[in-house]
């Protein structure tokens, strides 16, 4: 899928931006271009439907590229980031693609390094020709492997396919083509918010502004010069914004997703910027959540994460997993499409799965009588 998408994108959208980073701009048509040269690069050092290609890169056009590149020889893209090199022990990679400084050396793995301001020649990578011929289609081949948070416990591996990329493409672009509008990435390129997205933001045509690194200055700052219409990220994030008391002239909509959003922090996005804010909610494994929406009452994204999205169900339940009623407070689990194949350690599966394919959050809430959902905290660990 990834590879048909990111052809049509480089036929419809051509020379738009795809990918700005400082100085660099990748557009549609190089990308596509140098993803096919790179999946070319990795077919000729042996990489195979089912491999694993391991990223251990900044955020970036590299890391876009590469992940393009895997999809399009169907090899499976395990983005990590450098801040957790460790993560790189749950792997059995083909291949690892990285930066200088991050890795110490590995024996018996085939490690491509990537060095500043090669201007994308991709760590010779790249070869010029054409990739390998597509394969049959498979709904259930893996695609990409993006690790959880850890903040409530050590990153596990989650695996999304063809299916679950679909479902999501489907939600977030349906049939438009080219209705995106340009976005400052908040989340790594690592995280499921990018990783099982890629599809969307392909068919939209969506400019993905990245910054170095986080800082809410330099976000303000971009946000300004590029005059983008639509403030993004965690709460903590939005609220390291909010500090700087810097005006955003163009904005239309903030949205607030990872965490929920406290009443306070989104009354005073609403009143700093004078626009809608909306709450979302959604945890890895689930692939598609809820979220409260620009037309709702203000009090929706103050006091609740929303409702489901299309296709997405929510249930209730008590420890022994009886559905409780609406008001009742239990554990959330949610289901669609788009739910991940599970863990890349298949026995953390029984933990996260019921038996109705429903997956377990770990966040405790009730629906309210108008289908809402509040959240209250967690609920007592049990397992991994």
């Amino acid at each position: 899928m990834l590879r048909l998408l990111a052809g049509e994108a480089a036929r419809r959208f051509g020379a738009r931006a795809a990918v700005v980073s400082g100085a660099t701009c990748l557009t549609y048509a190089q990308l596509d271009r140098l993803s096919d040269e790179v999946a070319a690069g990795l077919a000729h050092r042996g990489i195979r439907i089912g491999d694993v290609v391991a990223l251990i890169l900044p955020d970036g056009p590299e890391f876009v590229v590469c992940y393009l590149a895997a999809a399009k020889i169907g090899a499976i893209t395990a983005g990590i980031g450098t801040d957790r090199p460790q993560l790189l022990a749950k792997l059995d990679p083909a291949i690892v693609v990285t930066v200088p400084g991050v890795l110490p050396p590995l024996a018996g793995v085939d490690v491509v390094v990537l060095h500043p301001g090669d201007d994308l020649r991709m760590g010779g990578l790249r070869r010029a020709e054409p990739p390998p011929p597509p394969f049959p289609p498979d709904p259930d081949r893996h695609v990409v492997i993006t690790f959880t948070s850890g903040t409530t416990g050590p990153p596990k591996g989650v695996l999304f396919g063809d299916r679950q990329l679909e479902a999501i493409r489907a939600h977030g672009a349906g049939a438009r083509w080219g209705v995106g509008d340009a976005r400052l990435v908040t989340h790594p390129f690592w995280h499921m918010a990018f990783a099982t997205r890629l599809p969307v933001f392909l068919q939209t045509g969506r400019t993905s502004h990245i910054l170095p690194r986080w800082d809410a200055e330099a976000a303000v700052r971009m946000m300004r010069e590029r005059e983008l219409r639509v403030l993004q990220g965690t709460p903590r994030q939005l609220a390291e914004i909010l500090k700087t008391g810097a005006a955003l002239p163009a904005l239309t909509l903030a949205l607030s997703s990872g965490a929920p959003a406290p009443p306070e922090l989104v009354r005073a996005l609403r009143e700093k910027y004078g626009v809608p804010v909306c709450n979302r909610y959604i945890c890895t494994e689930a692939g598609l959540g809820l979220g409260t929406r620009p037309e709702d009452p203000p009090e929706d994204a103050e006091q609740t994460v929303g409702r489901p999205r299309a296709g997405v169900d929510v249930s209730i339940r008590d420890t022994g997993g009886r559905i409780l009623e609406a008001e009742e407070e239990g554990e959330v689990l949610l289901r669609s499409r788009a739910v991940m194949s599970g863990y890349i350690e298949k026995s953390l599966d029984r933990w996260v799965f019921a038996r109705d394919g429903f997956v377990r959050t770990g966040d405790r809430g009730y629906i309210d009588s108008s289908g809402r959902l509040h959240l209250v905290g967690r609920v007592a660990k049990e397992g991994p």
